[in-house]
């Protein structure tokens, strides 16, 4: 019997002039059994958080039944940290088991987002560079970029440099889409805009909010391992268990 394990992670995190001012780091592990019985095998999923990570984890009652409190019994150094007996409903289909979510140490940076803006003559420019932290595990891939664009300037005049920005009207925001960005890689926007000088304090400098989402394959942000074996008082069975890594990232820059 084979379980794949998929193990997604989401990070929010919001700066404010570059210094971090929230990050929030949450989890699901989701499961799908390949077998030729027919009958549903049980088997135990184990979770060793070596970094204490976690502060919260909440499991799928309906299929899953939490042993964590049996643990205490074991003084093996192979203990896992949570201890669940999981009996999925269906083969060949990704069912969710657990929820968890990391305490406020864990605060990773996958990316520095920084944001200039000057005047020139009438124009406003802004600079946007996006630099991949080189320590990531992968590549970046799948970025959106969006920049807010402030009742200052005038959006019909947008120009970007690359070419490829395109102006929402109706959220008065500037949109990129990237498809990867390398470890340790930097990739710079620009867009330019007319002042709008019928809008009050337009001589100020405008601010310009940024927000990137992305992911990340064959990587994860906290440290868990997983493992899976049979339940062997009750149905005995080689398992073997694959495991997809990804995580999320939703980056908002505040100027």
């Amino acid at each position: 019997m084979q379980v794949n394990v998929a193990l997604n992670e989401d990070l929010t995190c919001t700066y404010k002039m570059s210094e971090m001012s929230s990050c929030s780091v949450e989890g699901i592990l989701q499961v799908l059994i390949k077998s030729n019985f027919t009958t549903q095998a049980p088997f135990y999923l184990m979770i060793r958080d070596p970094s204490h990570h976690v502060q919260t984890i909440v499991e799928d009652r309906k299929c899953v039944e939490n042993l964590s409190k049996d643990l205490q019994y074991d003084a093996s150094e192979s203990r896992p940290d949570y201890k669940f007996s999981v009996s999925v409903p269906k083969l060949d289909e990704y069912v969710p088991v657990l929820k968890y979510k990391c305490s406020s140490e864990l605060r990773p940076v996958p990316m520095r987002v920084q944001t200039r803006v000057r005047r020139e003559n009438q124009y406003w420019r802004v600079a946007v560079q996006i630099s991949s932290n080189p320590h990531n595990e992968d590549n970046l891939t799948n970025l959106t970029i969006i920049m807010g664009v402030p009742p200052a300037v005038n959006g019909e005049s947008m120009v970007t440099y690359p070419d490829g920005g395109k102006w929402n009207v109706s959220k008065r925001s500037v949109i990129w889409c990237v498809s990867e960005l390398s470890r340790g890689e930097k990739f710079q926007l620009q867009a330019r805009f007319e002042a709008d000088p019928s809008v009050n304090g337009s001589d100020e400098q405008p601010k310009f909010p940024v927000l990137v989402r992305c992911e990340c394959m064959y990587s994860q942000l906290s440290d868990i391992e997983v493992e899976v074996t049979d339940v062997p008082d009750v149905f005995a069975t080689d398992m073997k268990m694959k495991l997809a890594r990804r995580f999320r990232l939703s980056h908002r820059e505040r100027p």
